[in-house]
């Protein structure tokens, strides 16, 4: 970490976000050259809050606090859990504050500052992240650091008591993989040919990370197209395509094929989904059976599996391929 330059995202004099580096001259020079213009902004951005609607909450030099009353230029602030009202100068509140984000990502370390309204939620944070493409919320886990707490998404800038100028810590997490198995039985008796798939909903949000598939057992490899679709019918919408390839396995307890995804796929709760799997060639290969329509997953996620409309390849709730679904919480 200490062969790391900090640097942080910051807006320049036109209002874009640049990302400067300790050794930057132009972050120094910028700095030099607006502290004048700065107190100008400060001065304007406060004198936009003097119209502050009595009861708003708002940033002060003492923390966050509700706008009890305003008379000549002064400020009237209660704080939570505190009977007594407090006095400030109108220019020094604000709806707003500053709040800055230290990223520790695949290695590298950067600092992002953010505007945030002081009525907001941490989920906010995520939100403004994620606008400015420092975080994609879809294919990632993220955890947001405060204080050495780990934040909840629901909680209020006010409840957490942030002052202006707060520092966080956001850390990219591993995704907790679970895993169901559809079938019981296993059996030596299956032959893969054209196009075969099963149909899921989830009882949840979850991210699809990956399936298995049964290995061949005729010394053949088999390869072909994993896809994710939408709906129940293989014309469908496609949410992902992998290329893959099974070995043959002489493992008659276990002989399967895990097949990570290389980017996790998001289904909805009580969405009908399609796992189906194009061969390029034919071959014989292993089987479940004694499947279930209803099988309850970890982490409270429960699958619902149906038939595919038209589906020729032989896979169906009680028998077939498809024996396992690897997933995680949304």
């Amino acid at each position: 970490m200490s062969g790391i330059t900090p640097s942080i995202w910051n807006q320049d004099r036109n209002g874009d976000w640049k990302l400067y580096f300790n050794t930057d001259t132009e972050t120094t020079s910028f700095s030099q050259q607006n502290k004048e213009e700065q107190k100008l902004k400060k001065i304007n951005t406060n004198s936009s809050d003097k119209n502050l609607l009595l009861g708003t909450l708002v940033m002060t030099s003492k923390g966050i606090g509700r706008l009890i009353k305003s008379i000549d230029g002064t400020a009237y602030i209660r704080f939570n859990q505190d009977i007594n009202e407090y006095h400030f100068p109108i220019n020094e509140i604000s709806s707003t504050f500053n709040c800055y984000i230290t990223f520790i990502l695949k290695g590298n370390i950067n600092i992002i500052r953010l505007k945030l309204k002081v009525s907001g939620k941490v989920e906010n944070i995520f939100e403004e992240l994620e606008k400015i493409k420092k975080i994609n919320l879809i294919n990632n886990n993220y955890s947001l650091i405060y204080n050495k707490t780990t934040l909840k998404n629901e909680l209020t800038f006010e409840q957490l008591k942030l002052e202006n100028n707060a520092k966080m810590l956001i850390l990219e997490i591993s995704e907790q993989e679970c895993k169901i198995s559809r079938f019981q039985n296993i059996q030596k008796f299956w032959y893969i040919s054209g196009i075969d798939g099963i149909c899921f909903s989830p009882s949840e949000n979850i991210k699809l990370l990956g399936i298995s598939l049964y290995c061949p057992h005729d010394n053949k490899s088999m390869s072909g197209i994993i896809k994710i679709l939408e709906g129940n019918s293989f014309s469908g919408k496609v949410l992902a395509e992998e290329s893959i390839e099974v070995q043959p396995s002489i493992n008659t307890i276990n002989p399967l094929s895990k097949i990570k995804f290389s980017k996790s796929v998001f289904c909805k709760k009580n969405f009908d989904y399609i796992i189906a799997f194009s061969s390029n060639s034919n071959a014989n290969c292993y089987s479940g059976s004694r499947g279930k329509s209803f099988i309850e997953g970890e982490k409270g996620v429960n699958f619902t599996f149906k038939k595919i409309d038209g589906n020729k390849g032989g896979s169906s709730v009680e028998i077939g391929n498809f024996p396992e679904i690897y997933y995680c919480l949304k």
